[in-house]
């Protein structure tokens, strides 16, 4: 794979994501909110059969790994239909299904 093609491939990522605000980081280490001092505890507050492990940086909701997109910071609630029909679609990867 040739440089110029994963730069072009992540300016495409990046137009694609625009819209997904991350938080900022002098924002965390200045406390920039409670959410990020509270201790992430109980159980997920999307859908309630497991134990809570992230804060989504979006909504500040606990959820469990299932309900979380660590690549993006955000629950599933947060992200968007079309940004997952992408990462789902095999050809976005441009790997093919193993039958």
């Amino acid at each position: 794979m040739s440089e110029e093609y994963i730069n072009e491939e992540l300016k495409k990522w990046i137009e694609e994501h625009r819209d997904m605000e991350m938080a900022e980081p002098e924002e965390a280490e200045a406390g920039g909110g409670k959410e990020a001092e509270e201790e992430i505890m109980g159980k997920c507050e999307i859908c309630g059969a497991r134990d809570a492990k992230y804060r989504c940086l979006r909504c500040g909701r606990v959820v469990c790994a299932s309900c979380y997109w660590v690549m993006f910071g955000v629950c599933k609630e947060c992200v968007s239909e079309d940004m997952v029909k992408k990462l789902k679609g095999e050809k976005d990867f441009g790997i093919e299904k193993v039958k």
